[in-house]
């Protein structure tokens, strides 16, 4: 995708995730930092702190493990594992049972609430230890009818891409 396509695109994903009733009543948003082929959601990041919404980000701490740590701005990320931005160490901890709103990175998403992630297990170990909405954020070719998942795999309640709102449920 053309970075301008890519930017236009995550503009309107950003938008939808505005939209969600969720989101909007949320105390607590857990949101990943873009990998340069990834949704843009740093302008979500700035947004809802400014309304006083705490925003996590996700931190690797070992073998399909996150931490959740308070994003308190861009100057305050450090450069983690595999060159993904994260808050540094001393960044307040974030506890997955305070999250109302996870949105979730993916190489593909399924109609059905599946979801491919990037292999680590990281995302699936985390999903299953919050009560939180799972919202999977994806550009629309990312989206189809499902993906092979094994009985570890977590799924996602609801899917946002640029052209579309796909609620799933539990």
């Amino acid at each position: 995708m053309p970075p301008e396509a890519r930017a236009e695109a995550s503009r309107r994903i950003v938008e939808r995730v505005r939209d969600l009733p969720e989101v909007r009543d949320a105390q607590t948003v857990h949101l990943f930092w873009p990998l340069p082929d990834e949704v843009d959601l740093r302008p979500l990041a700035d947004g809802l702190r400014q309304r006083g919404v705490t925003v996590a980000l996700p931190v690797v701490a070992g073998p399909r493990v996150l931490a959740h740590r308070r994003f308190v701005g861009v100057d305050a990320l450090v450069a983690g594992r595999w060159g993904l931005r994260e808050p540094a160490p001393d960044a307040p901890e974030v506890e997955p049972e305070g999250i109302d709103v996870v949105l979730v990175p993916g190489l593909a998403f399924g109609r059905d609430g599946s979801r491919l992630g990037y292999g680590g297990g990281f995302y699936d170990a985390f999903l299953a230890a919050t009560p939180a909405l799972r919202v999977g954020v994806a550009f629309a070719e990312a989206l189809v009818p499902s993906v092979p998942v094994a009985s570890h795999d977590a799924r996602v309640d609801a899917v946002l891409t640029e052209v579309e709102s796909l609620r799933i449920g539990r």
